[in-house]
């Protein structure tokens, strides 16, 4: 006898289709709300676009090794500083006396006489260490603007110049040197434009007047931000070598330097609360110099893919959506 085997009616509707889970459905409504946002704000469909663009070309990966070197260099620093101070203190023995009373009034008994030791040890060798600061310095900073320069050709063009030793390295130490002077000649600057503000109201005697000596810090702040904005433009044109005009780059320079005056202050705010604590003074210190590096080198690439996303001077057409400043990447393959 024969199993008798049962066939689906002729006919019969197909099965209903699985129902997606909460967390697609979630998804789902977030894409649809997300591509709402984009398609009525030209703004939030750019800053869509440069994540996207900062996200494809591993932008928190370039800034790592930009702020692993940036945090490196900061070590010579400080022996040069340490150098320098030991040179002046070598030609003044009054104020090496001075000094060392100083720290022995500061710090009695075994620990002042230890760091007076110290400071006459390195004092006897301030030009070594100045030579050890000096060439660890260059390392490290030619390093960094070699990680600088290969991301933001990344970003811009999608792909990395073919590399040239002698070249690269020359331009690198130009423009670590050039970037140093940009930044000595800021501090100078918004120290005189400060210093000439505040004598300028005490000599009309207006000092006091709260209003007016606020003066003073909106003056730093403008020429702290067009310093900034200088910094950006060559970031963007000469760093990447890019041959697009200033007027078109301009826009992402006053994104990236608004930008970057927030961060300063931030770091300024974080640097005042531990500022009363030594133990976070010593430990948070050092942790939160390494952190703010790097939020600045990743807002450094993330200016640079929204400036490669900037949508033409000319209004885009209503049935179509704004093309790039660049011309995004073809697909590979």
């Amino acid at each position: 006898m024969s199993a008798t085997r049962t066939h689906p009616e002729a006919g019969a509707p197909p099965a209903a289709p699985e129902r997606p889970g909460w967390g697609d459905r979630t998804w789902q409504r977030g894409e649809r709300a997300v591509g709402a946002l984009r398609a009525r704000w030209r703004w939030f469909d750019h800053l869509a676009r440069a994540g996207g663009r900062y996200q494809r070309h591993q932008g928190d990966l370039l800034a790592a090794g930009v702020t692993y070197f940036t945090f490196l260099g900061l070590f010579p620093v400080l022996l040069l500083a340490a150098s320098v101070i030991g040179l002046v203190l070598a030609g003044d023995a009054l104020l090496q006396r001075e000094l060392y009373d100083a720290i022995g009034e500061a710090f009695p008994g075994a620990t002042g006489e230890g760091i007076v030791d110290e400071l006459r040890g390195a004092v006897g060798v301030a030009g070594v260490v100045g030579v050890i600061g000096l060439v660890g310095f260059v390392y490290a900073g030619l390093r960094a603007m070699d990680k600088l320069r290969i991301g933001m050709e990344q970003i811009w063009k999608g792909r990395v110049d073919e590399p040239e030793f002698w070249r690269d390295n020359l331009q690198d130490l130009l423009a670590l040197v050039l970037l140093g002077a940009v930044a000595l000649l800021s501090l100078a600057l918004t120290g005189v434009a400060t210093l000439a503000s505040t004598w300028t109201l005490d000599l009309l005697g207006l000092g006091d007047v709260g209003g007016l000596a606020l003066l003073t810090t909106v003056v730093g702040l403008l020429l702290a931000f067009l310093t900034d904005v200088v910094v950006f433009l060559w970031l963007l044109k000469v760093v990447p070598r890019t041959t697009h005009r200033l007027p078109a780059l301009l826009p992402g320079a006053l994104f990236g330097a608004a930008g970057f005056e927030v961060m300063k202050l931030l770091g300024s705010f974080y640097l005042s609360l531990i500022d009363e604590s030594v133990t976070a003074s010593a430990l948070g210190g050092a942790v939160g110099i390494l952190v703010w590096i790097n939020i600045v080198f990743r807002f450094a690439f993330f200016t640079a893919a929204w400036t490669a996303t900037l949508p033409p001077a000319a209004p885009a057409r209503e049935d179509r959506p704004a093309e790039p400043l660049l011309e995004e990447d073809p697909p590979s393959g």
